[in-house]
């Protein structure tokens, strides 16, 4: 994992995620905040992103991964 020195980062509202008919896929969409916009603009929302099944059981254990670490080093926000 990388080390992260400085960067904009764009906070997450949200997400709308489900199925793809007809495929053993998923779509995900994200919410989020983008922190050039004045306050009163709305969150944002991503296109639609599409995964396989593999990349979603893979993205669930990469979370799982970091959610561990970044609890065992007491990390802030």
């Amino acid at each position: 994992m990388n080390e992260f020195k400085s960067f904009t980062f764009y906070p997450v509202t949200g997400w709308h995620i489900g199925p793809l008919s007809d495929h053993r896929a998923l779509v995900l969409q994200f919410g989020y905040l983008d922190p050039t916009a004045s306050r009163e603009q709305p969150p944002q929302e991503t296109l639609f992103f599409g995964l396989t099944i593999e990349m979603a059981k893979e993205l669930v254990s990469n979370l799982s991964d970091q959610i561990d670490f970044a609890e065992k080093k007491g990390a802030k926000h």
